[in-house]
């Protein structure tokens, strides 16, 4: 039995486990103690926490779990998406619904670091982020296809895409005289599928900036040298609430930026970068780095990192420095400055 004087500001602490039509809720009142863990169809779910007092709610951040918390935030109760693999730890039978729920609330009442519960536009930037991730890949593809397809009749196009669409109709016009109309009205297609492409990622990038001025960060996070638009939309999602990471250190380690390490009788050795991790915000964080260390002046700093470690190293370096700093920005509220020029001056 957890020490529920902790929670007095509850009347209920409860572990839902996610599902599509029937969930399972292990809640616990903390007046009385007593334990109930039930299965509550989907239609019924909201209902049933209407009338409850204030409720404490955990979940596992995953699929529909952003609308679950943001409709019972609207019933005045306090939600806490956590890890599903920090929450597994937690589970103390074999898997079913009921040892689900019960390892979800056991995982809240332990304290399991928090997922930061998002709102409309945060869900709306999060979505177009997605919907471009997504069109950038298929973009990339075929791309890739032609570039693939006219190799084999001689044409090399040039890597960069914005070179590929200046001179690609032009190769496909000078083969006409040697390949059937079929296969260059195909060619054609393609193209005009390529460059419907590009006016929708276009679209997409001025819809997200759009969304992502209206939320509280965004002007603070430009001015972090390396963040560009992309970042600052992503950083408005992750970072809107940075209290979430205790530290800059933890959130560039949530970004895949700090090494693992790994050791036993009091010798720890550092290794590589963690593979698990937000691999899509990690490579826009090393693109800012490499936009940083290409800079015509760079910081002193960033300077002694590119003549002390080899090239590779020294872009997750500043990369790592950059996520620290974009913390630092959103959690003190205020645009980034140059420490150091301040403190000489």
């Amino acid at each position: 039995m957890p020490n529920l004087n902790h929670f007095r500001d509850f009347t209920y602490v409860v572990g839902i486990d996610i599902a599509k039509s029937v969930f399972q809720v292990h809640s616990c009142n903390t007046q009385t103690g007593e334990i109930q863990n039930v299965p509550i169809k989907r239609a019924k779910l909201l209902e049933h926490f209407v009338n409850r007092g204030k409720c404490l709610i955990g979940m596992e951040a995953c699929g529909s779990s952003q609308y679950w918390a943001r409709e019972f935030q609207k019933l005045g109760h306090t939600v806490r998406l956590m890890d599903p693999k920090r929450v597994k730890p937690n589970v103390r039978h074999n898997k079913s619904d009921r040892a689900d729920a019960e390892g979800i609330y056991w995982a809240l009442v332990n304290g399991v670091q928090a997922v930061a519960v998002r709102n409309n536009i945060e869900q709306d930037i999060h979505t177009l982020l997605t919907m471009r991730s997504r069109l950038m890949t298929l973009q990339t593809g075929n791309i890739n296809h032609v570039r693939g397809l006219l190799a084999e009749y001689g044409q090399v196009m040039p890597k960069s895409p914005a070179q590929f669409l200046k001179h690609v109709s032009d190769i496909i016009n000078n083969l006409e005289v040697e390949v059937d109309s079929l296969v260059i009205d195909m060619f054609r297609s393609l193209v005009e599928q390529i460059k419907a492409g590009e006016e929708k990622l276009r679209e997409l990038d001025r819809e997200i900036t759009k969304l992502a001025k209206q939320t509280k960060h965004a002007d603070h996070f430009l001015t972090v040298p390396g963040v560009g638009l992309v970042i600052m939309a992503n950083l408005c999602v992750i970072l809107a609430n940075p209290s979430t990471f205790a530290s800059g250190r933890q959130f560039a380690a949530f970004v895949g930026l700090v090494p693992m390490h790994t050791g036993s009788g009091g010798k720890t050795i550092n290794t590589s970068i963690p593979y698990r991790c937000d691999k899509r915000l990690r490579a826009l964080f090393v693109e800012g780095a490499q936009a940083v260390a290409r800079s015509k002046h760079p910081a002193d700093w960033v300077k002694n990192i590119l003549a002390r470690k080899p090239k590779k190293v020294a872009l997750i370096a500043i990369a790592n420095r950059m996520a620290r700093q974009c913390w630092a920005v959103a959690h003190y509220g205020q645009p980034w400055r140059d420490t150091s020029i301040a403190t000489a001056a």
